[in-house]
């Protein structure tokens, strides 16, 4: 490869020139995928529940139906490292936390009483974060609470020594998912997680609840005595409401 090519494609790798929504040949989103997420982030989140629905799984809210840009821009921010989408998706994000505060009442009360809500991204599996060299829901959640006073609280991590620890969700049906999660989520020993915290999980999509599920779980273990959740999207062939 010569020197102008090489630098071409270094140049695509660093400042993306395509909408990740469409593809179309502007960068990070064209005007009709920008406009869409615009009008999601000024509607309202929709509680959104898998079916069927898994034990545990928590309330959730979710801003949008997982399609369209919206899909396509998730895939591309996980997985193509097109971090200049954290913007416009942690926006969607922030309209699906604002539905949980307004619809969860333990929520609300904690907020409004001034007493503490631990925000918790889903963690990332090991070999997602190795492979990708960051993790997208934690980048997500700080961007989705800032300025709001809300904390951001890596509480949660996957445990080892979990047999499927290490399996990717991707292609799995809800049977397998639910599998592949049950008992792998573990909370930090330095997580701020006491008897009694607020908990808010945050994730990107919600499909078959088998990872919001696990969450809470090992939240309410370890003390938390509320948790609830928002995500960017929610699939629509396994979940009512949206």
């Amino acid at each position: 490869m010569g020197t102008v090519a090489a630098l071409r494609a270094f140049a695509e790798l660093v400042l993306p020139s395509c909408c990740a929504g469409c593809g179309a040949p502007v960068a990070p989103l064209c005007p009709a995928c920008d406009q869409v997420v615009r009008t999601a982030r000024r509607g309202r989140a929709r509680p959104a529940r898998p079916r069927p629905c898994p034990s545990g799984f928590p309330p959730t809210w979710s801003a949008v139906p997982y399609d369209g840009p919206v899909a396509a821009m998730l895939r591309a921010f996980k997985d193509a490292g097109r971090g200049d989408l954290a913007g416009p998706l942690s926006g969607l994000l922030r309209t699906a936390v604002a539905g949980a505060i307004a619809g969860d009442r333990q929520l609300r009360a904690a907020l409004l009483e001034d007493r503490p809500v631990l925000v918790v991204p889903v963690p990332s599996r090991g070999a997602s974060v190795r492979a990708r060299g960051r993790e997208p829901m934690s980048e997500l959640a700080r961007h989705a609470v800032a300025g709001t006073g809300l904390r951001v609280v890596p509480a949660l991590r996957i445990g080892s020594l979990v047999a499927g620890a290490g399996v990717d969700q991707a292609g799995l049906g809800a049977d397998a998912r639910a599998v592949n999660v049950a008992g792998t989520m573990r909370v930090r020993r330095r997580a701020a997680v006491v008897p009694g915290s607020v908990c808010l999980v945050l994730d990107d999509i919600v499909t078959t609840g088998s990872t919001l599920a696990e969450s809470a779980r090992a939240l309410r273990a370890a003390g938390a005595r509320s948790v609830s959740a928002a995500t960017v999207a929610a699939t629509q062939r396994h979940t009512t409401s949206l």
